[in-house]
């Protein structure tokens, strides 16, 4: 198997050894999902269940990186590996962001159109422009 940040073959690991970290972290992977899925139908507070499950997403990324992309935190990694993780999150905060401003730009378009048929509804006109 290969050693974190290298293509180097490692051969003091065997194929168990890689197979059962391969295990362990689609294990804390699950364990992380359910703890998300049973926070949100718990009848804790909403802020609670927020951050709840927040902590639970961060902590499968750090699960993911370190079990199924072999990227170590520590300071042995490359300078290639942290520019690639750095990228796409840089990348997947664009989108992120994007998708958010779009939603939030759709929302109160869709808001004020709301507000002036009912404004001309309640002036008899159904809402209706006049021409001018």
């Amino acid at each position: 198997m290969t050693r974190p940040n290298t293509g180097e073959l490692d051969p003091g690991e065997s194929a168990k050894a890689e197979l059962r970290k391969y295990a362990l972290g689609f294990v804390i992977s699950v364990v992380l999902t359910i703890a998300a899925f049973a926070a949100v139908l718990s009848p804790l507070a909403p802020m609670v269940k927020i951050i709840a499950v927040c902590a639970a997403a961060l902590l499968q990324v750090a699960t993911h990186l370190r079990h199924f992309l072999h990227l170590s935190f520590s300071g042995g990694q490359s300078r290639e590996d942290l520019l690639l993780v750095l990228f796409s999150v840089c990348l997947l905060s664009i989108m992120a962001g994007g998708t958010v401003w779009i939603l939030a730009d759709l929302q109160g378009r869709m808001h004020d159109s709301e507000a002036t048929r009912a404004h001309g509804a309640a002036r008899g006109d159904g809402g209706a422009t006049s021409a001018p």
